[in-house]
């Protein structure tokens, strides 16, 4: 009996053999064609708003800008912020920061805002920056955060400076990977109305609509610090 039964279990075990070869080699090959950068966040990637546009996207929408000063750790290539809709959590944005000059930091295509000012248009409501990330080797480091700010119905709202210093980098343990990339840093939101309005309209010159001042806030910790400067 088992002699005429041996032959068929021979196939069978040869193309099983065939099989895990094959799905070997083809495992291999997408590693090594995967980017290291590759983003599986498509959520959509936010970009300033175009000056002939400007008035119709406030009219429609609602626009909001603030000053970004990253330091430290931080002062990388890029950073990319996650924006979160508060009253719809599967609504994210993202805002990469950085030059676009150094686009051969990424593996896929980024649109970039330049360091400094970005204004950007966002259906009105409430919002939050609920992530920081920087490249760090062949993968990202990321670390959550609470920024909160709003955007106004039919109107351009100026959200203040967003100041991060990264204080030192760290190494996380668990998750996927095990071992992660981090970094601690502080936080502080400035007012500087003055400069922002000014910069504003050597941005956007033929802009009539008033500008309105609504500060971005933070959850205070002992890594967040909030300041007002009058």
């Amino acid at each position: 009996m088992i002699r005429k039964y041996f032959p068929l279990v021979l196939i069978l075990l040869l193309c099983g053999c065939a099989t895990t070869q094959k799905s070997s080699r083809a495992i291999k090959n997408n590693q090594q064609t995967t980017p290291p950068f590759s983003s599986p966040d498509t959520s959509p990637q936010l970009q300033n708003v175009a000056g002939e546009t400007l008035e119709e996207y406030a009219l429609k929408k609602g626009v909001v800008f603030a000053k970004t000063d990253f330091q430290g750790v931080l002062e990388a290539t890029y950073v990319k912020l996650l924006i979160e809709s508060a009253d719809d959590q599967g609504q994210k944005f993202q805002l990469y920061i950085g030059d676009k000059n150094q686009q051969k930091a990424f593996a896929w295509d980024v649109q970039t805002v330049k360091p400094g000012y970005f204004f950007i248009e966002l259906p009105y409501g409430a919002y939050k920056i609920s992530s920081i990330s920087i490249p760090v080797g062949s993968t990202l480091a990321t670390e959550k955060l609470d920024v909160k700010f709003d955007v106004l119905p039919d109107a351009i709202a100026y959200m203040g400076t967003l100041r991060m210093v990264g204080t030192k980098e760290k190494i996380k343990l668990g998750g996927l990977p095990v071992i992660q990339p981090g970094f601690e840093f502080t936080t502080e939101i400035i007012n500087d109305e003055a400069e922002g309005k000014t910069v504003f309209h050597q941005n956007y010159p033929n802009s009539t609509s008033p500008i309105v001042v609504r500060l971005m806030k933070i959850n205070a910790n002992k890594s967040m610090i909030f300041k007002k400067n009058n």
